[in-house]
């Protein structure tokens, strides 16, 4: 399958909708990351600016499996082929819902397998990927939110998100991973990436010759550790924000934090990833 279409930015904040590749500049998304960082644990004293953002991440209930199937989004489990057997239902389609005991297992996608097999993941087919999709309209236009998520034990993998009115990627991914997962998570993929903002700051910025003496593509692993100026600029991109917005939302404030982000390309130097790591918070 061909995972290809635009990401339209979810959980973005209104000045990432407004950068584009002309006028993006480093800075800009570093400061936006400087202030996302300060959400993840309480200080004394912090400022209204980081309070609002807490709570515009967190003031309202997760979305539960049960508010999905409410309000008609269609959902599926992929992967049918993989699993070699054919689906159950009528109609020669897989069945609808959450029904864990019907979604077959698959395997990561193969482009980041090398990383997946860095961290001590396993690359058996032990997935569960699923769709969600929904037809949206209001009184001006109509398009479609619809994402892929794949979930195992500790880890998360988007490998498509595209927003256009409704729940957020990050209600999303919390959804399908608790709906299936118990474990603690540890890793968020964020897969074969087209958010402009994103592409723009790896492949010209981070990526620079001048600079950190990188080129863009690199299939090698890049770690940008907690606090550096790298991991500042891409928590400060529309996708980083939707991981800072799942963390803020599944987990009680001063518990958890993205420790480290990397950046590495597949082996055949085509697609972009992201790795987010999930840690427990200091003392």
């Amino acid at each position: 399958m061909s995972l290809t279409k635009l990401i339209k930015s979810p959980d973005s904040s209104r000045s990432n909708r407004s950068q584009s590749r002309a006028n993006l500049r480093y800075g800009d998304v570093e400061k936006e990351g400087l202030a996302l960082q300060k959400c993840f644990s309480p200080r004394p004293g912090e400022s209204d600016r980081v309070h609002a953002r807490v709570i515009e991440f967190s003031g309202h209930s997760p979305w539960s499996p049960q508010d999905f199937v409410r309000t008609g989004w269609a959902i599926e489990r992929l992967g049918w082929a993989e699993a070699g057997r054919a689906p159950s239902s009528p109609g020669g389609r897989p069945p609808q819902g959450w029904n864990p005991a019907s979604a077959p297992l698959t395997r990561l996608p193969w482009s980041i397998r090398p990383v997946a097999r860095q961290l001590g993941l396993s690359l058996g087919p032990l997935y569960r990927t699923v769709s969600l999709f929904k037809m949206v309209r209001d009184d001006a236009e109509s398009d479609y939110s619809d994402y892929i998520i794949q979930v195992g034990p500790g880890v998360i993998v988007s490998q498509l998100s595209s927003r256009f009115r409704g729940p957020h990627w990050s209600d999303v991914a919390l959804a399908v991973y608790k709906q299936y997962e118990r474990a603690p998570l540890r890793y968020v993929f964020r897969v074969d990436i087209t958010n402009e903002v994103v592409e723009r700051l790896i492949s010209d910025q981070i990526y620079s010759a001048t600079t950190t003496g990188l080129r863009w593509p690199d299939s090698v692993r890049r770690e940008w550790p907690y606090g550096s100026r790298e991991y500042r600029a891409l928590l400060g991109t529309p996708l980083g924000r939707g991981v800072v917005a799942l963390v803020l939302r599944g987990y009680d404030r001063g518990t958890k934090l993205i420790s480290s982000i990397s950046t590495f390309s597949d082996a055949h130097h085509v697609s972009m990833h992201l790795l987010f790591v999930i840690s427990d918070c200091g003392p």
